[in-house]
């Protein structure tokens, strides 16, 4: 009976914990009791709304989809939570009244609206896995060890809230302040997007471990902006890019709308950053004290999302420090630079670019109107460069620098190709001694767009590899537009001047104006015209030879130039190039005018004692080998078959065109005149020639003299020779002309001097004077090496001579038959036995062996065959008509030249 009636009991008892549960899961419990409790908790001063309340079987009650406002009004959603366990008091609950004590979260998740003030779209902040206890009691809300999760943030929050309820000692207000609701409205509002903004540059990094945040909070939630916090931030092993951050610790403090970052302290591998700051929030200023010696450039990037330091590399510690203010808000806080700040920085050996640097010191001062820094100091291997400079968004950009070390460091960081380009002509070494002071000023911090002024004073170095000993200048510079002014450069043969370049890299060119020296003309010129420079030094002259140059260079467009040079030397020496000769110019001066690819120059001086000019012009056009000369020497020696000819009053026009060159050559010879006329075909190769050798009235004795000191004879020679063949080969020489000798003693010169003693023993001793010709004349052929001739005529008082044959000049041999025919009645007598007078002479020029025809025999005298029929024909036509030049009339009627052919 007893088991009967314990199953009766149990089963009422099921029975009404069953029917309890379903009731408090009904909607009629849940009608019932939400509109109860949401007005108990509206009267404590939590205004929310839910949408569903069940009996925690376990004790409490549990509110869904509840939402948390900031007023009674219900406007503005401050946090909507999916899920909250209410507990109430069972004391109370006893007596009759509903008092819940205590709000419990476990495992929530609770979102914070976010409202974006210039009306762009809604966004919520969301803390996941949140687990919470909080007490109600007598108008205070106690916060214990709420935990969760934001964004990959542990959170953990304490404290201690007022709640703004209807206190019993107030009397009741009218109506509702809504401008103070809608400024607490703001406040949370701004509280939520910071919160926002602060999650969202944490999510930029990498964290081995989350972060810790700890917070303690307390104060009158009725006055928001009043409230008081603590905050604890803590993460390890943070990361961003290539940049590692061992530790990271920020301990802030919240008090009536202050924020006071008391301590943030940052680790790395490098160092360490120290930093506070203060600020009061709803004022757009942020107070701030920073000192670092971590590494700035991984620094930059991870926290100020700037990769400006990031081509520098410390070997050093960098030490900075900061302090001033830092603008979160207003017009300020939307500039380039919302900081007010000054401080210092210095470091050590670094490098960027390639370039590696000493160490730099500097104190800078950072505000929205502009960047200065003083007393900034770099330190180079080569010097040191030393600078004060101020950018300002209003008044520009200004500075003052002062230049001691090797500029080549900078060639990284220079933008134009023109800056890399003037730099890299300076070279310098470990002697060399660098002094640039230059001060600017332009609309911003680009010296491109500055105007630039200085002063350089530059000792041991090159410039373009020539030697400096010393170089002092004011500089101008503005973009691709430079000026150097009263320039003075010395080197070891003296000292040049120069009153003015100016150079316009966009339009390349450089104008000079008053360069004066006496230094090296081709060290000098190659200083501004390196292409000029290479022309000069074909001239050979001495280092300390007074040059001037003046004009306007175009270095990429030389079709513009216009410009003179001009050099002289009053007792030195240079050369001139000409024949492919070098010849040697005492006291040489001259002028070079250069327009576009056009040169003229005149060189004057003097040569082998005597007068020296050569007037003319080049065409310096890349391809082209045009020029124009034109030579006047007082005295000119000449080799000619070993032997130099003494030519004087020589003028010689040489001109090219195409690929012709044409020359005319007059001069005085031996009491005489000499003229050589022709043109030089430079297509081919071999080049080819052709031209015209002219003698009028050259003293024969002065002529053979020269090549042979023991002949002794009179008269003058004169003819001509027409001539073509190819350079350096004599067997292409082809031509023919005429010679005539007047009053000369034949038997003295080469050939037929050998012959003298044969007559001798011959004809009869009292026959006086025959040696003295009266006139002798010939033509010939050149072809193949050989010299043709079948008619030289001799004539004397009482015989003549008739000689013909060949001479070969290549192998120095002759082949030639002579016969003597006595004139008048003594001819008669001799007729019969003037075989006996006929003669053949053989062997080298200037030693020919006369035989009688009679003992010679048919002997051969040369191994090479004479020239052929068709190798002839072509001399004769060259001898008649080859050369298209104008011939001089012979000055003495009785020569050869007025017969006709030239014969």
């Amino acid at each position: 009976m007893k088991k009967l009636i314990r199953g009766v009991i149990k089963l009422c008892v099921a029975s009404a914990v069953l029917s309890a549960v379903i009731y408090a899961s009904s909607e009629s419990f849940s009608r019932r009791w939400r509109e109860f409790i949401i007005g108990q908790m509206a009267e404590r001063g939590l205004h929310m709304d839910l949408k569903r309340l069940m009996l925690n079987p376990f004790g409490g009650l549990i509110a869904r989809d509840v939402k948390v406002f900031t007023g009674a009004d219900r406007l503005h959603v401050l946090a909507s939570v999916d899920e909250l366990n209410l507990d109430f008091d069972y004391g109370k609950l006893l007596e009759k009244m509903f008092v819940v004590d205590g709000l419990e979260l476990s495992h929530a998740s609770v979102s914070l609206p976010v409202d974006d003030p210039e009306g762009g779209e809604h966004t919520v902040i969301t803390l996941e896995d949140l687990s919470a206890r909080a007490f109600l009691r007598e108008g205070v809300l106690e916060v214990r060890q709420a935990q969760g999760t934001l964004s990959g943030i542990r959170l953990n929050i304490t404290g201690l809230l007022t709640l703004p309820g209807k206190k019993v000692d107030e009397p009741p207000k009218a109506k509702v302040d809504s401008l103070s609701v809608s400024e607490q409205i703001k406040v949370i509002n701004a509280h939520h997007r910071r919160i926002q903004r602060g999650v969202e540059w944490l999510n930029r990094f990498e964290f081995d471990t989350p972060p810790q945040v700890r917070l303690e909070v307390n104060g009158d939630l009725g006055r928001p902006q009043e409230l008081s916090a603590r905050l604890f931030f803590e993460a390890m092993g943070l990361r961003y890019g290539t940049y590692v951050c061992e530790d990271l610790l920020a301990e802030a403090e919240y008090k009536a709308g202050l924020i006071d970052l008391t301590r943030l302290i940052i680790k790395d591998p490098t160092g360490q950053v120290n930093g506070s700051a203060t600020w009061r929030m709803g004022t757009p200023d942020l107070r701030f004290q920073l000192t670092s010696s971590a590494d700035l450039p991984g620094l930059a990037q991870a926290f100020l999302n700037s990769d400006n330091l990031r081509e520098i590399v410390f070997y050093g510690t960098p030490h900075l420090a900061l302090n001033g203010v830092w603008y979160v808000d207003g017009p300020m806080a939307q500039g380039k630079r919302p900081v007010q700040a000054t401080g210092r920085l210095d470091c050590g050996r670094f490098s960027t670019r390639g370039a590696v640097f000493d160490g730099l010191e500097a104190n800078i001062g950072v505000s929205p109107e502009g960047v200065y820094i003083r007393d900034m100091l770099l330190k180079h291997e080569t010097g040191t460069l030393t600078a004060q400079a101020l950018s300002h968004e209003a008044e520009g950009f200004r500075y003052r620098a002062v230049l001691r070390m090797d500029p080549n460091a900078f060639l990284p960081f220079a933008k134009m190709p023109q800056t890399r380009e003037i730099i890299s002509r300076f070279q310098f070494n470990p002697k060399s001694n660098i002094y640039f002071e230059v001060e600017g000023s332009g609309p911003k911090a680009d010296l491109q767009l500055c105007l630039n002024k200085g002063r350089g004073d530059l000792r041991n170095f090159r410039y373009r590899g020539v030697d400096m000993e010393m170089m002092q200048a004011d500089v101008e510079f503005q973009g691709p537009i430079q000026h150097y002014r009263n320039a003075k450069i010395q080197r070891a043969e003296g000292v040049g001047e120069v009153a003015h370049v100016h150079v316009d890299d966009k339009e390349k060119w450089v104008r000079l104006e008053g360069i004066r020296s006496k230094l090296d003309p081709v060290a000098v010129t190659s200083c501004f015209a390196p292409k000029v420079a290479d022309i000069i030094a074909k001239y050979r002259l001495p280092k300390t030879t007074a040059v001037e140059l003046d004009g306007l260079i175009y270095y990429k467009d030389p079709t513009r130039n216009d410009f003179n040079v001009s050099f002289r030397h009053s007792s030195g020496t240079g050369r001139y190039v000409l024949w492919g000769e070098d010849y040697l110019i005492s006291a040489p001066q001259g002028e070079l005018s250069f327009k576009g690819h056009d040169m003229k120059f005149d060189i004057r001086g003097r040569l082998f004692g005597e007068a020296l000019s050569a007037k003319g012009r080049v065409d310096l056009a890349p391809g082209t080998n045009d020029f124009s000369v034109l030579v006047n020497a007082g005295e000119f020696p000449y080799e000619i078959f070993g032997k130099d000819l003494p030519f004087d009053q020589v003028k010689a026009d040489v001109s090219s065109r195409g690929s012709t060159t044409y020359f005319d050559v007059k001069s005085s010879l031996l009491g005489g005149a000499f003229s050589l006329k022709g043109t030089l075909n430079e297509r081919l190769q071999p080049q080819s020639y052709e031209g015209e050798l002219m003698l009028d009235g050259v003293s024969f004795l002065r002529l053979t003299q020269i090549y042979s000191k023991t002949n002794d004879t009179e008269g003058d020679i004169t003819g001509h020779f027409r001539f073509a063949g190819r350079m350096n080969d004599w067997m292409s020489l082809k031509g023919g002309g005429a010679a005539t000798i007047l009053n000369g003693n034949l038997y003295a010169v080469p050939i037929l001097g050998p012959l003298t003693p044969i007559l001798g023993s011959v004809l009869p001793g009292q026959i006086k004077g025959y040696n003295v010709a009266k006139a002798a004349d010939c033509t010939f052929e050149v072809a193949d090496g050989f010299i043709v001739t079948k008619n030289i005529e001799a004539t004397t008082s009482v015989f003549r001579i008739a000689m013909g044959g060949k001479i070969d000049f290549i192998r120095d041999a002759v082949d030639l038959t002579a016969q003597v025919r006595i004139r008048g009645i003594p001819g008669l007598v001799f007729l019969p036995f003037s075989e006996l007078l006929e003669y053949r002479g053989t062997g080298a020029i200037s030693d020919t062996q006369w035989k009688s025809n009679l003992l010679s025999g048919n002997r051969k005298t040369t191994e090479r065959a004479p020239p052929s029929a068709a190798n002839m024909e072509e001399a004769e036509r060259i001898a008649r008509d080859s050369l298209p030049l104008k011939k001089e009339e012979p000055k003495k009627s009785g020569s050869i030249f007025n017969r006709p052919g030239g014969r």
